[in-house]
């Protein structure tokens, strides 16, 4: 009885509350679903922004507006006093930055508002444009769809095919804090009037861009991030002498399953030293010159072993001429050397482009197709 009388109660309660007190139509809503902001000629903040339109009686889907401003909170009253409705800056997908303003600025303090203000999205992605944010924003998309839901389309599957990285702002934030890395953001440009994801933005410690990745350099460095999930995809012209193939033919395509990483690392002479093992399983995927897999397996797998540590060795160069950690090995020098690590925790880019780093990856081909 008394289960009933408080089912009573409780049923009345919820029939006498009221619905909601106001009511908010979708239509009139302003969802940005991509900003973008980029130094104006004047040197002044020129942001973006790309919310989708509901109206059945519009012929374009979305919107974009443009406002000039010294914050990006200030662009966001200026932008809300153009608008239609009230801007929601809680479903943003994307974040651009221009290139300008990453060569100028320091990016945690343009930032600040989208960590600040508990309304924001921390889960969108963070693309630095090489070229204008503009042309990105006002790009053709009549074939394609809205650019918020676009872009981000493009950087999930750049990422998945492990062509360029993914960063979310609250990961970016992390990264600029983090004295023991340095940020890295995916890149897009256009290119004969596509949007095309061109790889990999490096930044500084303070948020300032350095230098680029192409695609193929973005696998190798997600390789040595160890990230996980999908394989990576790698095409490697092989020395033709060692497989009795031309010159032209010596190419072989393979995808990086199963990765064992060993990382060692040492401070000698006040120097920093790190050997990167790599215990690395393959399936071949594509091969242009006839060869005996079954007699001369470990003959290619030596080819592939040299081949890769050829071009871990480039862009670890790379990265030591720029002074930055993208990879993390700070994080390697700090938990095993901390006192030499204190030392140079200030300025870690300068100790690693004299640190002495060493890649070595030992291959194994697990599978070669079912082609005969």
């Amino acid at each position: 009885m008394k289960r009933l009388l408080i089912a009573i109660l409780t049923l009345s309660l919820l029939l006498a509350a009221p619905g909601c007190g106001r009511k908010m139509y979708l239509e009139n809503r302003q969802i940005i679903l991509m900003t973008g902001a980029d130094l104006g000629s004047d040197q002044h903040l020129t942001v973006f922004t790309s919310t989708p339109v509901f109206s059945v009686e519009a012929k374009q889907k979305y919107n974009i507006s443009e406002t000039t401003a010294d914050t990006l909170r200030q662009a966001r009253s200026k932008l809300d006093t153009m608008s239609t409705g009230p801007l929601a800056s809680g479903k943003i997908q994307t974040i651009l930055v221009g290139k300008k303003l990453l060569q100028r600025a320091n990016m945690l303090y343009y930032l600040d508002v989208f960590m600040r203000d508990p309304k924001s999205e921390i889960n969108a992605n963070v693309v630095a444009v090489d070229g204008s944010v503009k042309e990105i924003m006002y790009a053709n998309m009549a074939d394609k769809g809205r650019p918020g839901v676009v872009i981000k389309e493009q950087t999930e599957a750049a990422f998945t095919s492990r062509t360029a990285v993914k960063t979310i702002m609250q990961e970016f934030h992390q990264q600029l804090l983090d004295p023991r890395r340095t940020p890295s953001l995916t890149e897009v440009k256009l290119h004969d009037k596509e949007i095309v994801v061109s790889g990999t933005a490096l930044l500084s410690k303070e948020g300032t861009y350095v230098t680029s990745l192409n695609n193929e350099e973005s696998t190798l460095f997600m390789l040595l991030q160890q990230k996980k999930g999908q394989p990576f995809p790698f095409t490697l012209h092989v020395p033709p002498e060692k497989i009795k193939a031309e010159q032209r033919m010596a190419y072989v395509s393979l995808e990086i399953g199963h990765v064992k990483y060993d990382i060692k690392s040492k401070h000698e002479n006040d120097r920093f030293a790190f050997d990167i093992r790599m215990d690395i399983d393959v399936n071949l995927t594509e091969r242009l010159f006839e060869y005996n897999l079954e007699k001369d397996k470990q003959r290619l797998e030596q080819s592939l072993e040299q081949e890769l540590q050829k071009k871990c060795g480039a862009l670890i160069a790379k990265i030591q001429k720029h002074r930055i950690d993208p990879i993390g090995l700070g994080v390697y020098a700090k938990a095993f050397h901390y006192d030499q690590w204190k030392k140079v925790e200030n300025d870690w880019g300068r100790a690693l482009a004299e640190a002495k780093i060493r890649v070595m990856p030992k291959v194994t081909i697990k599978s070669s197709g079912v082609a005969k």
